[in-house]
């Protein structure tokens, strides 16, 4: 792991994380509040993987990462499904979530084991995420309530950050095994395109916490 990509990735979940703190009064009008808790988790688990791949203390973090993926599913899906404006679509949520998790626990029952990196269910926890952002979008702009958009409009940052991180997560994965032998200005591709990607995904998350000081 590069030390001049892993420590600006870090940075960027602690200042998401400080800022979440800092507005947390406010966070829970957009059913926000859950994510300071969440992301002092990440920076704990990313800080704490980060410096044991850099001492080389371990060989595979695979058993943490698929315990933290459904968790994040989980994370979002609580988020989206609380959103008022989001009432007609809470069935579609629940439905895709319960489907994410019966092929969570059908494939490490009965085809991989937990301790291994499956790219299918990388793709599955960003094509479900992504969904839920393209969800909150479809209500966001049926809304003809200037206010009420206004009131929303730290959600469009949040889900900004997703559906352009996700999806590009998702490709990266799929080209993986091409990735993991090229390289940009020094830094392995498989790399750094993630922890680029989850820099700008935490930015917009900061973001959105700022705007949420805002009265409605």
């Amino acid at each position: 792991m590069r030390t001049e990509i892993f420590f600006p990735y870090l940075a960027s979940i602690l200042f998401s994380a400080i800022t979440a703190f800092v507005y947390r009064k406010h966070l829970g009008s957009r059913n926000l509040s859950i994510m300071l808790p969440y992301l002092i988790l990440v920076f704990i688990q990313e800080s704490i993987l980060g410096i044991a791949s850099l001492l080389e203390y371990y060989t595979s973090n695979a058993i943490v990462y698929n315990i933290y993926r459904p968790v994040t599913v989980m994370i979002f899906a609580f988020i989206y499904y609380h959103i008022p404006i989001m009432k007609p679509l809470r069935k579609v949520i629940l439905w895709i979530t319960a489907f994410y998790f019966v092929v969570i626990v059908v494939n490490y029952l009965f085809v991989e084991s937990i301790f291994t990196t499956s790219s299918y269910l990388v793709l599955a926890r960003g094509f479900v995420i992504t969904m839920y952002g393209i969800l909150f979008l479809m209500r966001y702009f049926h809304l003809d309530n200037r206010e009420e958009e206004k009131y929303w409009h730290p959600l469009i940052w949040i889900t900004t950050g997703i559906v352009i991180f996700y999806p590009v997560i998702s490709i990266s994965t799929s080209f993986q095994k091409y990735m993991t032998s090229e390289s940009l200005y020094g830094f392995k591709l498989y790399q750094v395109i993630p922890q680029v990607m989850s820099i700008f995904m935490y930015s917009c998350f900061s973001y959105a916490f700022y705007l949420c000081r805002r009265k409605s």
